[in-house]
């Protein structure tokens, strides 16, 4: 069986290399993809909103309704080029307003507490499994693996690519000490196994020697550094199918005209570079980036906004049917606000995942990682490989 890494290289006929960007925090949607062409957005958002096309600091049109946050440019680049599409009024519905639980539940891709003992992710990776699955299959570039891809066979964290392994101590290597405790009749010796043929397998590929391809330029922050890793391990052939971003800092409480450009324009520049850098890769990989929930729909005395439901999220690669805000737009009205204050969901996060799944991850049962839950028909963002 041909690796993941031989894939992006241009093989046909296997699945996408999918790379998992979340947005800890819960991400400003309406500042991020402006709904400047409906009246309400200003009438509730009179402290913060973006202006129109044309004005001060106004938002980047994209189809004549949408508007993205003037900070971003690179992304209405890619969205341009056909290569970015944006889901509006999206999120899971899990009614939760709490961070830890509603990220929980994103992860699980579930709106009931009883399935949050597997991830979305993992239920995929243990139903697509084979024999040929190489230690790298499933990596998340953190300090810990995230619960997306708890139920996984031995995902593997990677905080710094570098710094990899076990090291040396008292003049044996632990990679030693680890090979004689867990022979393979013992306990916890596949686990093991795994680690240590992982460790042996980056360091023949060594990809910290890695320099970026056609200029491509990360900037210097968690995400560029997360996704700069990522775009290393996918060129060194190692069999990646499944890698894990997180980037914090989304919870925009307050002054949010003075911090949220700097998140978008981070964002922004670290998902053009990746694309810049992996060139023809990039018909072989899918970006997805989500978050738990939205905010509220209006403004709060202190210039920024408050937990709320629906959201929005970004779908980036050679098989996203790009250029488009996808999804049904709610309306902004007192009667169009979920509980009379939140965007309301239009599209579930599952059904555009499930549409991912079966169209570029070659699941052949998509509905299969969602349980409690039957996948409907959405908005058309993938062709089909």
């Amino acid at each position: 069986m041909a690796s993941t890494g031989t894939l992006a290289a241009g093989a046909a006929g296997l699945p996408d290399i999918l790379v998992c960007v979340f947005q800890r925090g819960a991400a400003d949607g309406m500042n991020s993809i402006v709904p400047y062409g409906d009246d309400d957005y200003y009438n509730l958002r009179t402290r913060i909103a973006v202006p129109p096309p044309g004005q001060v600091d106004g938002a980047l049109d994209l189809d004549g309704f949408f508007g993205l946050h003037p900070a971003a440019p690179e992304i209405k680049t890619l969205y341009d080029m056909g290569r970015l599409a944006a889901i509006h009024a999206t999120g899971v519905p899990h009614g939760s307003r709490s961070h830890f639980d509603a990220q929980a539940l994103v992860e699980a891709a579930a709106t009931d507490k009883q399935f949050l003992d597997t991830g979305w992710l993992a239920r995929h990776l243990v139903a697509t499994a084979s024999p040929d699955d190489r230690p790298f299959r499933a990596v998340a570039i953190s300090g810990a693996v995230p619960l997306s891809l708890l139920g996984a066979a031995d995902p593997l964290a990677i905080d710094s690519i570098e710094q990899f392994g076990i090291g040396d101590a008292g003049g044996g290597s632990y990679e030693d000490t680890l090979q004689a405790l867990y022979p393979d009749d013992r306990p916890y010796a596949g686990v093991a196994q795994a680690a240590l043929t992982a460790i042996e397998e980056l360091a023949i590929a060594d990809p910290s020697q890695y320099s970026p391809d056609n200029g491509a330029n990360y900037p210097a922050s968690q995400l560029g550094g997360g996704l700069l890793q990522a775009g290393q391990l996918i060129k060194s052939d190692l069999g990646v199918e499944v890698i894990c971003v997180d980037v914090g800092n989304w919870d925009h409480h307050e002054n949010l005209p003075a911090v949220l450009p700097g998140s978008l324009a981070d964002l922004a520049a670290a998902l053009n570079a990746f694309h810049t850098d992996m060139g023809n890769r990039m018909e072989h990989i899918t970006v997805l980036v989500q978050t738990e929930f939205g905010r509220r729909a209006a403004d709060n005395v202190s210039s920024g906004t408050d937990h709320g439901t629906g959201g929005c999220a970004y779908l980036l690669g050679g098989g996203v049917i790009g250029a488009q805000v996808a999804g049904s737009w709610p309306g902004l009205g007192p009667g169009d606000l979920f509980a009379g204050e939140d965007l309301a969901i239009t599209t579930d996060l599952r059904d555009v995942l499930a549409q991912m799944l079966q169209r570029r991850l070659m699941n052949p049962d998509p509905a299969a990682v969602f349980p409690g839950y039957a996948p409907q028909p959405a908005p058309e963002l993938f062709l089909a490989k």
